[in-house]
């Protein structure tokens, strides 16, 4: 009985059903999204926004985030999790300064170390020292207290001596790079970490984080780094999760079909002109999408032919799609036709 409820008739036009599937429920996000009065931009990145940044395979999410878990030993212990949140957490001079002063004449700049942040993340005025003298060998360092006098050699070129600066208070400290924030959460007894910010690759070599339990929404980071069977399931599980928040039920399959049209090539490919649209064989179907005058006169300058394979094509001039009864060619005897005709 399963078996047959899962069934498809032959040739249903399963790819057309997943358009408007998909295409309707969008509609209703464009309502509810953009005419909800005192909405937040978190939930703006869920809705439509998120779903377009799926289908347009965007190489950076507008906001990456990661989910840390860990095995139930271990997610049980605060302490333990909490040290791995700060292993991973980036820290740069900026997030540690009270304040600074600069002297681009003089080329000069102080900063004051703010003692509660250094103490937060376990670092000292020494190891600040270290870092910006073995990175910037342009500058002297001296210190007095919690504050660091930084002198650059390159005082007669101010536009140098700015970018110095600048460079220094953007420096990381520690942590990974990418991950501007991270947060422990707990979910009952059991502890995980959730990030702002993406670097998957940089976070699994963080001690205590293994690939099977870490996520990432980045669905480019997960195919560098698991394959394109990882970054199929990724793409699904983002689509089936903006549906879910937006309390929107869509039968998987149809998301599950566009996960396999993104992902069938070994990469990540775009459903719009710049992807599967516009590397359609036939003309018609390039040109119903976007620039159609720029397809016509390709195809007439490298004397295209199309043959009408689609359903596109056959729309546009007027044949009949060969999905549902379409497909259906019916063969007659030439002596059984006659005698038809003779009956009639």
């Amino acid at each position: 009985m399963e078996i047959k409820k899962n069934e498809i008739a032959y040739g249903e036009p399963v790819g057309v059903v997943t358009a408007q599937s998909i295409g309707e429920r969008s509609t209703q996000m464009v309502l509810r999204t953009f005419h909800s009065a005192g909405i937040t931009s978190e939930v703006v990145s869920a809705g439509l926004p998120r779903l377009i940044e799926i289908l347009d395979a965007r190489k950076k999410p507008k906001h990456p985030t990661m989910t840390i878990t860990f095995d139930r030993k271990m997610a049980s212990d605060y302490e333990s999790v909490k040290e791995v949140k700060t292993k991973i957490e980036e820290v740069k001079v900026s997030s540690l300064l009270g304040g600074f002063e600069e002297n681009l004449k003089a080329g000069t700049m102080v900063l004051d170390m703010d003692k509660e942040a250094m103490t937060m993340h376990s670092i000292t005025v020494r190891k600040v020292m270290e870092i910006i003298s073995h990175r910037f060998p342009d500058v002297e360092l001296s210190n007095e207290g919690s504050s660091i006098s930084v002198r650059c050699r390159k005082r007669k070129e101010i536009k140098a001596v700015r970018t110095i600066f600048v460079n220094i208070r953007a420096e990381m400290i520690s942590g990974v790079e990418g991950i501007e924030k991270a947060v422990v959460n707990a979910d009952g007894d059991l502890f995980y970490i959730s990030t702002s910010g993406s670097n998957l690759k940089g976070v699994l070599e963080v001690g205590g984080v293994t690939q099977e339990n870490i996520y990432t929404n980045d669905m480019f980071e997960i195919l560098n780094a698991f394959g394109v069977e990882a970054a199929r399931a990724a793409i699904l599980n983002e689509m089936m999760q903006v549906f879910a928040i937006e309390d929107t039920k869509m039968n998987v399959k149809h998301a599950m079909l566009i996960a396999d049209a993104m992902t069938y090539a070994g990469t990540i490919r775009s459903i719009g002109r710049h992807g599967l649209a516009g590397d359609k064989e036939s003309v018609f179907a390039r040109a119903a999408y976007e620039e159609t005058i720029k397809h016509f006169v390709n195809a007439a300058f490298f004397s295209e032919t199309d043959r009408l394979r689609g359903v596109a094509e056959n729309i546009i001039i007027g044949r009949q799609i060969t999905v549902g009864t379409g497909r259906v060619k019916l063969m007659i005897k030439n002596k059984d036709l006659e005698k038809i005709k003779a009956e009639d």
